[in-house]
């Protein structure tokens, strides 16, 4: 508030006329309001400092969710490797009981052929007779 004053009292001492004294203080005055205050560029300022640290706070619970989802993730890839190594021992399992099924089954037919043989020798020498 004081610049208008001491404009007019200089615009004053070099003898300008009074109405362009009040012309030109008048017009500062106008295009002065167009300019912030140091009050508003405080309260800009903190709003600014409010905005960015609710932006960091954000940005935390993010991090943190983000945290929890790879933990999540862990525990489920833990999960899928537990599954894999019970369907790899399954495997085996069925491999090794295929394996005893073919060995019980080509013992049971080769008894069946040694049987077969033998009534047909028999069969033979019975015919033959």
């Amino acid at each position: 508030m004081e610049t208008p004053f001491a404009m007019y009292d200089a615009l004053s001492a070099i003898d300008v006329p009074p109405e362009k004294v009040r012309g030109v203080v008048q017009s500062m005055e106008r295009d002065m309001a167009l300019f912030a205050t140091r009050t508003q560029f405080n309260a800009l300022d903190d709003h600014s400092a409010a905005r960015y640290e609710m932006l960091r706070a954000e940005l935390a619970a993010s991090r943190e969710r983000m945290d929890q989802f790879a933990s999540s993730f862990e525990q489920v890839d833990k999960r899928f490797e537990q599954i894999d190594r019970r369907f790899d021992l399954l495997r085996g399992e069925m491999l090794a009981m295929e394996q005893r099924l073919e060995n019980r089954l080509t013992i049971k037919l080769g008894a069946f052929m040694v049987i077969a043989i033998g009534a047909t020798a028999t069969i033979v020498n019975l015919l033959q007779r």
